[in-house]
């Protein structure tokens, strides 16, 4: 077992709750990385409140509901966490927010500086400005194999805070085309390709290199695909 998977808030009980420290806790104690998860729990209808979140009660459209809900409870997952002292109270706890794409991250991580700063009395358990938590090797996050900002968030926030992620088989993957996708995405260089498409999920989940793909694997598709470079 390598992770445990926590919905991005439990019936409206956001995460930075302290009724979540026994998970924490029993998490960071055995070494084992979290991986919060949004939930589209109905397809669009109002007024139905639960796990979906984010302003879902408002609309009817399960789309309108996917597109809101994925990034949007990630945000306020990692918000509440780093706001309400998690990872300071635990500061080899690991949590990584999964299927909500990467590209929102380095505008959020200001804003919640700018926040941390400015309102600085309503964040008494936040020991560290939410940047340094980020960029501390205790936050990872997935990212959509076509987003154009990738590299932005590498260079910007740490190399090893991506990781790939097929989502297979739900009705919006890229599979089996979302490798080359994410390895035609301009700017990725062959290093940060290596690192999201396998080593820093290794490196996270604790896995063995055996376990990944090797250098082998985008030497042979770099004789296959040409438009990498």
């Amino acid at each position: 077992m390598v992770s445990a998977v926590m919905p991005t808030n439990v019936y409206g009980i956001n995460l930075g709750d302290r009724r979540f420290d026994p998970i924490y806790e029993a998490a960071q104690s055995v070494g084992m990385p979290l991986s919060v998860h949004p939930q589209t729990m109905h397809w669009g209808s109002y007024g139905v409140s639960g796990v979906a979140g984010a302003g879902c009660e408002r609309l009817d459209k399960y789309s309108y509901v996917h597109a809101l809900s994925f990034p949007v409870e990630a945000m306020i997952a990692l918000m509440h966490q780093v706001g309400e002292g998690v990872f300071d109270r635990y500061p080899s706890l690991k949590v990584g927010y999964m299927e909500g794409g990467c590209g929102w991250l380095p505008f959020w991580t200001g804003r919640l500086d700018e926040h941390f700063e400015k309102l600085r009395p309503q964040w008494p358990h936040c020991e560290r400005r939410p940047s340094e938590i980020i960029r501390s090797g205790q936050v990872a996050l997935t990212c959509e194999p076509e987003e154009a900002d990738i590299p932005y968030v590498l260079e910007t926030l740490g190399s090893g805070i991506v990781m790939y992620a097929s989502d297979y088989p739900h009705w919006d993957s890229e599979c089996p085309h979302s490798v080359e996708k994410l390895v035609a995405v301009n700017g990725m260089t062959d290093s940060s390709r290596e690192a999201v498409l396998g080593m820093n999920a290794m490196q996270w989940f604790g896995l063995q290199p055996s376990e990944v793909p090797s250098r082998s694997v985008w030497t042979e598709h770099r004789k296959r695909d040409h438009t990498w470079s």
